[in-house]
């Protein structure tokens, strides 16, 4: 075996790693029928923590879906936590005015979600504790499917999620949606930021929400995995949320998930010598990691398989040379848009499919943004939806 050869087959081993694991994984979940949980005994209470900031264009999602949420009133509160100066205010205010198990928590001025999620928390009593964004749409059975899914070391619960779709952008994020759960169907559940459930006990062990994180929901799993609790996926528990409309808007929302998920992880390694994934913890890892990666890496390989079959045409003597890049590019290819096929046909969204292509150059792009904000300064700052 020559040098180069070696070469070749060490760097298809490499490279094709995370696409074989991203279809091995969407192989599985086609196994994965949807599990139906029940609560032995009686309901736990329940609190629902809203926050809101100036969200008057869509806060009465949110209402409307806790108006016909299925669950005994006697056992469940809602908590707003508004920092809003529109007309936020006044709309949660008449609402809580109607029903006797809501409350308006008035702070002055935009304090951030971490903060208030821990106000909340302070002021309210319930068991378990609910968190859905003022732009949630929940279907009216996904309160209790989450409850009902909490027991044991599962100390917390994420229900489905998808896009309100309203342009084209909304159909390729709903796609990436899709395909993140497909494969939390299988391994590393984790938490998104609304639509999902804690246990009240859990929360208080720790000492609530970090209040200092861009993404406090990062922080949260991150911290119940090295505790070696365990997070579930509640798929049927459903809520539809609304999405940036422009690639501007939905920059800003990525470069702040980057700089939270990089902030999050900083945090928890300082914080204890444990591994953030649960066991089995390589699998896990390249399962998690591939969720991200895969998409990305298919992008890359259709920008590389365009210059080198550009290079070879130009050069015709390299051919023989360039052509197993070619099979291991291409290989790369077919086994992230396979694998993501499968997603969207257990996830029943096969329509999604054909915006693949775009997703992945997304998904690229939000990976250089995870590189590029690194040592960059980011602050909150509301995405317009």
């Amino acid at each position: 075996m020559d040098l180069l050869t070696a070469f070749y087959i060490v760097f298809c081993l490499f490279y094709l790693l995370l696409p074989s694991t991203y279809l091995a994984t969407a192989i599985m979940s086609l196994a994965r029928r949807k599990q139906h949980y029940t609560v032995d005994g009686e309901l736990p209470s329940v609190t629902v923590l809203v926050p809101t900031f100036n969200e008057g264009n869509s806060v009465r999602r949110i209402i409307k879906g806790l108006e016909t949420i299925e669950y005994p009133e006697d056992k469940l509160e809602i908590v707003f936590i508004d920092d809003s100066d529109d007309s936020t205010s006044e709309i949660i205010n008449e609402f809580a005015s109607r029903k006797s198990n809501v409350r308006v928590l008035k702070r002055g001025g935009r304090l951030g979600k971490p903060s208030a999620l821990n106000d909340g928390l302070a002021a309210s009593r319930g068991e378990v504790v609910v968190v859905y964004d003022a732009d949630s749409a929940p279907h009216p059975s996904s309160l209790k499917k989450l409850v009902s899914s909490l027991g044991g070391d599962v100390v917390a619960a994420q229900g489905g999620y998808e896009v309100e779709v309203r342009n084209t952008l909304n159909k390729i994020v709903d796609l990436e949606y899709t395909l993140w759960q497909g494969s939390q169907l299988v391994a590393v559940p984790v938490i998104v930021g609304y639509n999902y459930a804690v246990k009240r006990s859990y929360l208080e062990e720790i000492g609530g929400w970090d209040g200092n994180a861009l993404a406090e929901d990062h922080v949260l799993w991150y911290r119940i995995y090295s505790d070696e609790k365990r997070i579930r996926y509640v798929e049927d528990a459903k809520v539809k949320v609304l999405e940036p409309l422009t690639l501007k808007e939905l920059e800003k929302q990525r470069v702040r998930w980057s700089k939270g998920s990089i902030q999050a992880t900083e945090k928890i390694i300082r914080r204890a010598k444990r591994r953030l994934m649960p066991k089995p913890h390589l699998l896990n890892f390249l399962a998690y990691t591939s969720r991200y990666s895969a998409p990305s890496q298919a992008a890359f390989s259709l920008v590389a398989l365009a210059l080198i079959l550009t290079f070879s045409l130009i050069f015709p003597q390299t051919k023989e040379l360039l052509y197993p890049l070619i099979y291991i590019f291409l290989s790369a290819v077919v086994a992230t848009f396979v694998a993501s096929l499968l997603f969207c046909v257990r996830m029943g969204k096969v329509s999604r499919w054909l915006y693949f292509v775009p997703l992945s150059f997304l998904v690229m792009y939000q990976n250089i943004l995870f590189f590029l904000v690194r040592r960059k300064e980011v602050s909150w700052e509301k995405v317009q939806k």
